[in-house]
C-alpha cells in the first residue's frame, strides 16, 4: 500500500470518526475505516427516548468521497413525519481531503396524537432517508437508510387513570338566557301594534269611501249645476248684456274645474267690449254643450 493511499484512508477514518461525533448516542458507531462507497448516509435521533412535546434532534451526516461523486448535486430526502419541527433544518458542509462531510440537522417534537401511543411507549418509525448525487463518470449514485427507533412516552398512562375520576372545575350547564324585552312584553307589544295597524287601516277604507262618496255627490251637483247654468245662458242670448255677462260669468266658474280653455273663453266673453255678441255667446254654448259631459 503507498503512502498516498494509506494517508486517503487515514482522512476517510478521521470523517467517519467525525461523523459518529455529529450523531450522537442515537447512532451506533461505523467501523473507524474508509466508506468503500462514494455515498454513505447515517441517521439518528438525540435523545433516543422522549416523551410527548419533548424536543429531540434529528441528524443526517452524508459521507461523499469528492473523487467518486460531486457534492454539489446532492439532493436529500430526510421526512419527519408524523413529528414536528420546531425550526428551520440547518445544513453544514465539512471537506477532508477527499472525503466532503454534509449534516443535516432539524429539532422536532411529537406534538400530536399520530405520534405518541395511549398506553405504554410507542416505537416510532419514520419514511427512509434518501439521497442521490450525480457521479464524475455521468451516473447518479444513490444511497439510503432508515431512521432508527424512536420510543415516545405519553406523559400519562393507563396507570394514572385508573380509580382517577377527575373533577371539572368549570359548570357546564348553560347560563338562562337573557333578553332586553322579555318575549311575554314583546308579544304583547307586537299584538297591539297589529291592533292598531288594522284600526289604520278600517279608518283608511272608511275615509276614502267618504271622498269617492263625495266625489260623486259633487259631480252629480256640478252637472246639475251646469245644466241649469246654459240654460240660462241660452235664455240671456235674448236679453240685454248685462243678464249675457251674468249668464256667462256663470258659466266660466262652473267650467273652470273641467275644461279651463272653455272657461277662459267663457270669461273673456262676459267682459267683451261694448257687450257681449249674441252669435258668439250662443256659439260658446253649443260648444260647451258638445265639449263637456253634464
Amino acid at each position: 500500500m503507498g503512502a498516498l493511499t494509506r494517508i486517503g484512508l487515514g482522512a476517510l477514518a478521521a470523517a467517519a470518526v467525525a461523523a459518529v461525533l455529529v450523531l450522537g448516542r442515537s447512532e451506533p458507531a461505523p467501523a473507524l475505516a474508509a466508506p468503500v462507497a462514494p455515498l454513505s448516509v447515517h441517521a439518528g435521533f438525540d435523545p433516543p427516548t422522549v416523551t410527548f412535546g419533548d424536543r429531540v434532534d434529528a441528524r443526517v451526516v452524508v459521507l461523499l468521497d469528492r473523487g467518486a461523486v460531486r457534492p454539489s448535486t446532492l439532493k436529500l430526502t430526510a421526512d419527519l413525519a408524523p413529528l414536528t419541527a420546531l425550526a428551520a433544518p440547518r445544513t453544514t458542509r465539512t471537506t477532508r481531503g477527499s472525503l466532503s462531510i454534509v449534516t443535516y440537522e432539524v429539532s422536532a417534537a411529537c406534538l400530536s396524537d399520530g405520534c405518541v401511543a395511549r398506553t405504554g411507549d410507542l416505537p416510532l418509525r419514520l419514511p427512509r432517508v434518501t439521497a442521490a448525487v450525480a457521479g464524475r463518470s455521468g451516473s447518479t449514485v444513490h444511497a439510503a437508510v432508515a431512521w432508527p427507533v424512536l420510543h415516545v412516552r405519553g406523559r400519562v398512562n393507563v396507570g394514572d387513570l385508573v380509580g382517577s375520576s377527575p373533577r371539572f372545575r368549570g359548570d357546564a350547564t348553560p347560563r338562562p338566557p337573557t333578553y332586553r324585552i322579555q318575549p311575554s312584553t314583546l308579544a304583547a307589544l307586537l299584538d297591539a301594534l297589529a291592533a292598531l295597524l288594522v284600526l289604520g287601516g278600517v279608518a283608511l277604507l272608511a275615509y276614502e269611501a267618504r271622498r269617492f262618496a263625495m266625489r260623486r255627490r259633487s259631480g252629480a251637483a256640478a252637472g246639475g249645476e251646469l245644466e241649469r247654468a246654459l240654460r240660462l245662458a241660452h235664455e240671456a242670448e235674448s236679453r240685454p248684456g248685462p243678464d249675457r255677462r251674468r249668464a256667462l260669468g256663470l258659466l266660466a266658474r262652473l267650467l273652470d274645474e273641467r275644461d279651463r280653455r272653455l272657461a277662459s273663453a267663457a270669461s273673456d266673453l262676459a267682459w267683451a267690449r261694448p257687450q257681449p255678441e249674441r252669435e258668439a255667446m250662443s256659439g260658446l254654448v253649443t260648444e260647451i254643450e258638445h265639449e263637456v259631459p253634464s
